[in-house]
Order: structure tokens, then C-alpha cells, then sequence
């Protein structure tokens, strides 16, 4: 017998939360430094400033997949919903996600490392040790006390910076407004159009891993509309501010993509160039936010995948998460040690080729189709599995 399915409100607090830890894990190391930017839109041509909009609906997409499967079975560790996701595949698709997805864990919080190493060396001299372990520990604290305060970090966080990119962008384009719209007017191309679609999409293939730190932050999800609402959230937010970056680093252009030193951090690059008093500081806390948010999200996803497989037994959650917080910020710090540039050049890219294969096309096909047949459980009141009562 079919009930009537509640479905509940688009935006709540944590819907706006999801959709923020979204944000706080995508602005990291490459897309406050502008490298990201630089190397996927800004250098190949006029559409650089539109074309996020396509990577972040790919990503919301992917996101929705994984948030509506994650609620309908009331899971939220990676493991958990691929193996939802993938049935009836699920054993083999869903062990090698798995291998692929800690290797993609690794990537983004190694460049924050880096990048916290550097810019810690970089204000108070310290050496890349000293400022890995700051990063280490101020991510690790975050992360014992749960999807609650991450979302509350990632969302406090997420405002903060979503002023200080405004402060630079409004400032970077009002500087370079006229080579904006000599850009775009005279339709620029520096490569070509193949190349110039391809970047973009290859941006939101590898930016779709990020959807595990949002579902690992959705706990407690529970009504259809809030896994949309999310999403809708998420790519508006995420869109706007990578647009908004992306265009005043177009002003920059070819510098930004052709010289050594500003190609190494754009977004730097075009601050200093302002004459905005105290606009250097706000950079290096926008930096500073963007680094340890991101590096949050990622160890937070990973946090609640590991602790299903180790220290099962052990009934302090905060010292259980604090041990396999640590443990898999040494893995990450040892990753750290290549580089910024190699992490997101090679590394990136490598994982948007590999998330197209064992992500992207199972999760629009595999998973659209389980979210069917899992919602007519749901409407026979047989899903989710701990809030049968709250539907109605």
C-alpha cells in the first residue's frame, strides 16, 4: 500500500549547510590561488567567465544523485551510497569507486596542506613543517565533533569568504573592466573552442568527487525536497563565485596564464597590482579560510568511511575520530610534499578522465535508476529505514 510521502522544505539550515560545505570544499587551495581558474577557463578564452556554470550543474547533478540515495537509505558515508548506488554492480563498480575515491580523498587536502605550509611561510617565516602541522591539527579538531559542526564551520567560514572574494573580485574587475570587455566583446581565443569546452567540463568531472563531503555532511537529511534544495543552493553559490574570480583573473590576461610568477598564484598576482589598502591581508585570510575549510571537508568525508573499517568498538567517537582524522592527515601530508601546481594540473586532471568512467555515467544511469525503484519502497513505507514514522 502506497502512502503519501512527505516531502518537506527546499532551504533549512541544513540544506544551506550542505550547500555550503559544498562551497567551503571547492574554494581550496587551487580556486583561492586562482591556479584552478587559470589553468581550466581564464587561459583558453572569452567563454571562461560563463562556462562554470556548466561545471557546477555537472557537479550539482552528481550531488543530487548521491543526497537523494543517501537520504532514502539514511547513509552518509561515501562507501555506503556508491554501494546503493551501483547495485546491481555494486561488488566490483563499487569497490574500484572506492580505491579511485580515497585516491581522490588524498588530492584536494594535499594541496591544502601545501598551500597552508607555504602561506604560513610566507607571513610568519615559519618552516613547511611547522605550518603543515598547524594545518594538521586545526583540521583534526574540526573533524572529532561531527557532521553538526562541520556544517556549522563550513557554513560560518563559507560567509567570510564569500565577502572577502567580493571585496577582490569588485576591486579586480573594477581595475580591469576595460580588458574584461575586450575579452568577451572581440570573442578572444587564446587556444581553441575544443579545448576551451573540454577544461570546463573536465573541471566539474573532477570537482564531482566533492560530492562526498556534502553527503557525508548531510546527516539527518530526510525529506525529497531538501536533497534539491541543497543542490539548487549549492550551484548558484558555487557559480557565482567561481564566475566572479574567473572574470577578474580574465582582465589579467595573457600575464596571468604566460608569466612564471603570476601563473604560480593569479589571484595574488592581480592584488597586488591594486591599490587597495589592506587588500593583501584579506587575500591571505581569504587563502588561509579556503585552505583549512577544504581540507575539513575532505578528512571529514573520508572520517566516516574509515570508521566503519577501523576502531569499531571503541565508544569515545570524538578519540576514534581524532585517531583516523590524524592518521590519514599523515597520508595526506606526504602527498602534500610534490607541490601545489603538480597536485592541480596533473593530479586534477587525472581524476576528472577517471570520475567520468566510474562516477559520472554510473551515477546517471545506475543511480537514477535505484533512485526509482528506492522511492516506491519509500512511498510503501519501507525506506528510509529509521524515519518511517515522520512520513505521512
Amino acid at each position: 500500500m502506497q502512502t503519501k510521502v512527505n516531502k518537506g522544505k527546499y532551504f533549512t539550515p541544513l540544506t544551506i549547510g550542505v550547500a555550503a560545505v559544498w562551497f567551503s570544499s571547492h574554494c581550496g587551495a587551487g580556486f583561492a590561488s586562482g591556479t584552478q581558474e587559470v589553468a581550466y577557463f581564464v587561459r583558453h578564452g572569452w567563454l571562461a567567465p560563463f562556462w562554470p556554470l556548466v561545471a557546477m550543474t555537472l557537479v550539482g547533478l552528481v550531488m543530487y544523485v548521491t543526497l537523494e540515495i543517501g537520504r532514502l537509505h539514511a547513509v552518509y558515508t561515501y562507501s555506503e551510497i556508491i554501494q546503493k548506488s551501483y547495485v546491481p554492480i555494486h561488488r566490483v563498480l563499487g569497490t574500484l569507486y572506492d580505491v579511485i575515491q580515497t585516491i581522490s580523498m588524498v588530492l584536494a587536502p594535499a594541496a591544502c596542506l601545501a598551500g597552508g605550509a607555504a602561506l604560513f611561510n610566507q607571513l610568519f617565516g615559519w618552516p613547511t613543517f611547522v605550518g603543515t602541522l598547524v594545518m594538521l591539527l586545526l583540521t583534526v579538531l574540526v573533524c572529532i565533533f561531527g557532521a553538526k559542526a562541520v556544517r556549522l564551520f563550513g557554513t560560518a567560514l563559507t560567509i567570510g569568504m564569500i565577502i572577502i572574494v567580493a571585496i577582490i573580485t569588485f576591486a579586480g574587475m573594477a581595475k580591469y573592466w576595460d580588458n574584461i570587455v575586450y575579452h568577451i566583446s572581440n570573442r578572444v581565443v587564446y587556444t581553441n573552442y575544443k579545448d576551451m569546452v573540454w577544461y570546463g567540463i573536465l573541471y566539474g568531472l573532477f570537482q564531482s568527487s566533492i560530492w562526498a563531503a556534502g553527503a557525508a555532511s548531510a546527516v539527518g537529511m530526510r525529506y525529497r525536497n531538501e536533497a534539491k534544495g541543497a543542490v539548487i543552493v549549492g550551484i548558484i553559490l558555487n557559480t557565482f563565485m567561481l564566475s566572479a574570480v574567473v572574470m577578474m583573473l580574465m582582465g589579467a590576461m595573457p600575464t596571468v596564464a604566460t608569466d612564471p610568477d603570476a601563473r604560480l598564484l593569479p589571484t595574488l598576482f592581480v592584488v597586488q597590482t591594486l591599490t587597495v589598502p589592506g587588500l593583501a591581508i584579506i587575500y591571505q585570510a581569504l587563502l588561509f579560510m579556503a585552505l583549512i575549510t577544504t581540507a575539513v571537508g575532505f578528512v571529514f568525508a573520508v572520517q566516516g568511511r574509515l570508521g566503519l573499517l577501523f576502531l569499531k568498538n571503541m565508544k569515545n567517537v570524538k578519540l576514534k575520530n581524532a585517531i583516523i582524522s590524524t592518521g590519514w592527515l599523515i597520508v595526506i601530508w606526504m602527498v602534500s610534499l610534490f607541490g601545489l601546481l603538480a597536485i592541480i594540473q596533473k593530479g586534477y586532471a587525472a581524476m576528472g578522465f577517471i570520475n567520468l568512467v566510474i562516477l559520472v555515467i554510473p551515477m546517471f544511469t545506475l543511480g537514477i535508476m535505484n533512485i526509482k525503484k528506492y522511492r516506491r519502497l519509500e512511498e510503501q513505507g519501507e525506506l528510509p529505514p529509521e524515519i518511517q514514522s515522520d512520513q505521512g
